[in-house]
């Protein structure tokens, strides 16, 4: 293997890229008192109705144990309710009046993040990056 091989490796690179794009979202959640990671998983409940615990982990690509984790850390924090799920196994989540305000709070940073990241990489390429890791995402 040549030494320029390793320098193109698709993992490397993503965990890479992975790790620095989080940071950013992470600095400017962080504002609000919650993390990217937790932001996201705000965002998935309130666009789901009493999404439980497969269909939230499912939708954000997240091993369960880690979803009910960060979900566990919200309900703490008041930003959710968790209920017994009906017809699936595990909980149900919706977002507390206190979680929607503060992902109101956080969705201008979001913005921010994206369109740092938009600029970084130029509208083309952001797209094409966006279409790449949604591929990626596949395999």
């Amino acid at each position: 293997m040549e030494k320029d091989d390793l320098s193109l490796c698709v993992l490397d690179n993503a965990r890479k890229a992975a790790r620095a794009v989080s940071r950013h979202y992470d600095r400017l959640a962080r504002r609000t008192g919650i993390t990217a990671a937790q932001f996201s998983v705000l965002a998935a409940i309130a666009r789901t109705d009493r999404g439980n615990t497969g269909e939230l982990a499912e939708r954000l690509s997240m091993e369960r144990t880690t979803l009910v984790r960060n979900a566990a850390l919200l309900e703490r924090k008041g930003l959710v309710r968790a209920s017994v799920a009906e017809e699936a196994r595990g909980k149900c989540y919706r977002l507390t009046e206190r979680g929607a305000a503060l992902l109101e709070e956080a969705m201008p940073l979001w913005r921010q993040a994206q369109n740092d990241v938009k600029e970084h990489l130029g509208g083309e390429e952001f797209l094409r990056t966006i279409s790449a890791l949604k591929r990626l995402s596949q395999i």
